[in-house]
């Protein structure tokens, strides 16, 4: 089973903005802007909720969402403190969409990486093990990277649906069965 431990998304309001500005006039409980340390303005809506980066160019990014629902509704409430700011006029559409989802999962047994990444195909895995403890594998037919361990657990990144993430794992998990 797929477990999706983050969600991000970004959009764009087609506008410039003086981010720093934004920080000072938005009622949420943590802003921040440090340009001599990054660019963008950090935004939270709740103490421990999702990050918001906004950018000058009217760019953001949402990230730290532990589901599509938190990330659309984070959207949604962002949205609307900036609309009621004024002098920013929010376009009906910021092209807002799921970029990446993060999620876990496991095998439920151990795995011998070295073996593994041979079994798999030396063209899609990676294995370093003096570099990164676990084997990097990239299904040539989907658009999502599996980091899977010794421990049989994986982390699916790069994934652009929890679809894509849960099939990703599927075909890994075949793939080990069919190679034992």
């Amino acid at each position: 089973m797929v477990t999706i431990t983050n969600v991000v998304g970004s959009g764009t309001l087609g506008l410039e903005l003086d981010v720093e500005q934004l920080g000072a006039d938005l009622d949420v409980p943590y802003t921040e802007h440090d340009p001599e340390n990054y660019h963008g303005l950090y935004v939270r809506l709740e103490e421990d909720g999702p990050l918001i980066i906004v950018y000058r160019s009217g760019k953001y990014i949402i990230t730290g969402s532990s589901s599509l629902d938190e990330l659309e509704e984070s959207n949604d409430v962002f949205l609307n403190k900036l609309s009621a700011l004024n002098g920013i006029d929010i376009p009906e559409e910021t092209g807002f969409s799921v970029q990446n989802v993060v999620s876990t999962a496991e095998l439920g047994m151990d795995v011998n990486l070295n073996a593994l990444s041979i079994g798999l195909g030396l063209e899609s895995t990676e294995y370093e093990p003096e570099q990164f403890p676990g084997l990097v594998y990239r299904p040539e037919e989907y658009t999502a990277v599996i980091l899977l361990f010794a421990n049989g657990k994986a982390v699916i990144t790069g994934a652009p649906t929890v679809d894509v993430a849960t099939d990703a794992f599927d075909h890994l998990q075949s793939r080990v069965n069919s190679l034992l």
